[in-house]
């Protein structure tokens, strides 16, 4: 019995001692192989942590670009806006000057319209998107108080379909190409210059033609058209680089069609 379990565990140590043998060959063995899938860990975990990392950073820069651009652009469409026409203000404040002394009540109602048209040009941002029927409700505001100095010399011709009226456009958008056709056909001309304001959809874009006729034989005013040269840069700013304005000059007839993209 006492020989039997020496015998038992002589066997036993020798089945231990050929086990760690292989186990140890095992190690041995995987060695190279458990490093490099330690290494491979490793790496991807060190690689996982600089890529958020770079995520984070870029995504922060992006957000900084992106604050910037909207700064600069800003700036850029405060600089085009506040190059409105000041004569127009001047030559207001002059005509109501003349019409207190010969007729107060026009005076007080250019002086409303004035107001009211001032309140609409300076109360809103440059990147704003407003109806059209508020831009076009200042255009006429501003007719009118030119026709107050003009009289019959200005008529206004409306053909805006219903479905432009809540389209969205850049605010004072038409501001300037209405001043231009004041400036360029009602202040040189002898005879009545009829403005012309329509508006549709075409597709996608919304379409806004200002028109006005004018008298070939008198001499035009030099200047560098500012007004139509700003309408393009904004819209460039706003809508990126494109075929946005149209001009178009036949049988005494001087046109400026604009292309925006449609916005509801």
């Amino acid at each position: 019995m006492v020989i039997e379990m020496i015998s038992m565990g002589e066997s036993a140590i020798a089945f231990n001692k050929h086990g760690n043998v292989e186990y140890e060959n095992f190690l041995l063995v995987t060695l190279p192989a458990r490093l490099f899938m330690g290494l491979l860990f490793y790496t991807l975990i060190i690689l996982f942590y600089y890529l958020h990392i770079y995520y984070v950073s870029f995504k922060t820069n992006q957000l900084k670009t992106a604050a910037l651009n909207s700064i600069i652009k800003e700036t850029q469409l405060e600089l085009l806006q506040s190059q409105l026409n000041p004569h127009f203000i001047f030559n207001s404040l002059n005509s109501i000057s003349s019409l207190t002394l010969s007729d107060p009540g026009r005076a007080q109602d250019m002086v409303i319209k004035l107001s009211s048209f001032l309140r609409y040009s300076l109360g809103q941002k440059t990147s704003q998107l407003v109806p059209f029927y508020e831009e076009l409700s200042n255009c006429l505001l501003y007719l009118e108080i030119e026709k107050t100095r003009f009289g019959n010399r200005l008529a206004l011709e409306n053909e805006v379909s219903d479905e432009c009226m809540e389209d969205k456009v850049p605010n004072m958008i038409m501001q300037p190409l209405i001043e231009n056709a004041v400036k360029h056909g009602v202040y040189e001309s002898t005879e009545q210059v009829v403005i012309k304001v329509s508006c549709k959809r075409e597709n996608d874009l919304l379409v806004i033609t200002i028109a006005n006729n004018y008298e070939p034989e008198k001499k035009r005013t030099t200047g560098k058209n500012m007004g139509i040269k700003n309408v393009k840069e904004r819209l460039n700013l706003l809508y990126g680089k494109g075929e946005w304005v149209k001009i178009t000059n036949t049988n005494n007839l001087f046109t400026v069609t604009l292309r925006i993209p449609y916005v509801s």
